[in-house]
């Protein structure tokens, strides 16, 4: 008798030892969740530099892909391997500029020798004015390609922003949070207005008029336009900021408190399923359950893959503001040495003028991180 129940318990063992793989892998396929439609449109309205960069996992419809995917793109080494991509792409330019920033320099100092040994001051004063012209014209030349792509920065900001509006809205449907969804896609097209037609269409004119006031200072000494020139920065990006204060308030504040609604009304709902049938309403709890932890699975791989890949568009932008500040910074430094003084002054406003530059970049992109991340942080109603 022992024998017998001895080798019924062998082989019971036996059966569950290779039956659990099976059966894991069985369960492993049913859990695993399809990604929402909208995930394919917000991938496509990245910009083609950034997709190059992407594992193929990424465009699967299998969440299981793209949290492998997600994971090697927040790896060190992808990280690092972007930001060299970044660099690369941009070092070219950058050692360009700085040669021709040399070069220009070069021949001012030759200019204002060539000057001393005019006779005359007024021949001398209209020679400088004239070499000092045209080398400030060709720096400003330069200093606007670093304005436009800042322009095209928040132009594809903005249709990145249009394309995650969907994907938002269904991710927190999913939940059960529509007080939510509405409350952040509301928020979100009103970031689009403010980016459209506040930002894009002001940081040219603003840009403009520093470098206007830059250059009038700079050819004529006598003009101390630097306090204005300070007034006008510091109170754009003051303005600025405060705009995108007041809509992440609005923003964060709509959202956890919809979130918290939707919550209270699914509770509440299941509590009274729970009383008035005790047996269904218990099956139906555990099975919200259920679905709230794929929820949650979906938005946790979802949204950290849309903030790395927000990240990965704003580095080229952020890597392209970073050197080339670096390069004008470089040339102040090389036209203090060569006593150029009102070249200096330039490439100084330039560097300070990308440094702004910057801060309007983190400002603005700022927004939509911290919306991803109450959407990875939102609890689900049906939980």
């Amino acid at each position: 008798m022992k024998k017998a129940l001895l080798l019924f318990l062998t082989l019971f063992f036996l059966f569950h030892l290779f039956l659990l793989p099976a059966v894991a892998r069985e369960e492993q396929l049913i859990t695993g969740e399809e990604l929402p439609e909208e995930h394919l449109p917000f991938l496509e309205s990245i910009p083609e530099e950034v997709l190059e960069l992407l594992p193929k996992e990424l465009f699967s419809t299998r969440s299981e892909d793209v949290e492998e995917a997600t994971r090697r793109m927040s790896s060190f080494t992808f990280l690092l391997k972007a930001f060299l991509t970044a660099v690369g792409a941009e070092l070219e330019g950058c050692l360009g500029l700085l040669a021709s920033i040399c070069g220009l320099l070069l021949l001012s100092s030759l200019f204002r020798t060539v000057r001393s040994s005019i006779g005359g001051e007024g021949i001398g004063r209209a020679f400088s004015f004239c070499a000092s012209l045209s080398i400030l014209g060709i720096l400003i030349t330069k200093g606007y390609e670093s304005i436009e792509r800042v322009r095209a920065y928040f132009s594809t900001l903005n249709v990145i922003t249009a394309a995650l509006l969907p994907l938002l809205g269904v991710l927190y449907a999913m939940g059960g949070n529509l007080g939510a969804a509405v409350a952040s896609t509301s928020g979100l097209s009103v970031y689009m207005t403010l980016m459209e037609e506040l930002v894009g269409k002001s940081i040219l004119p603003f840009c403009s008029v520093c470098l206007a006031f830059a250059l009038v200072g700079t050819l004529d000494t006598g003009l101390r336009v630097g306090g204005l020139l300070s007034t006008v920065k510091k109170n754009y990006t003051t303005a600025l900021a405060f705009l995108m204060m007041l809509l992440l308030a609005m923003l964060s504040a709509q959202t956890v408190l919809s979130a918290g609604h939707d919550s209270l009304a699914m509770r509440s709902a299941k509590f009274a399923a729970g009383n008035l049938i005790p047996v269904v309403g218990g099956s139906v709890s555990e099975l919200l359950r259920t679905v709230s932890a794929g929820v949650g699975y979906l938005r946790s791989t979802l949204g950290i893959c849309s903030i790395l890949l927000l990240l990965l568009t704003l580095l080229p932008t952020l890597v392209h503001l970073l050197l080339f500040r670096l390069t004008w910074q470089i040339g102040a430094a090389l036209a203090d040495l060569l006593g150029c003084e009102a070249e200096k002054k330039l490439l100084e406003e330039f560097a300070s003028l990308g440094g702004y530059l910057l801060a309007a970049l983190a400002i603005c992109s700022s927004v939509l991180v911290l919306s991803l991340t109450l959407l990875v942080r939102c609890a689900s109603a049906i939980g």
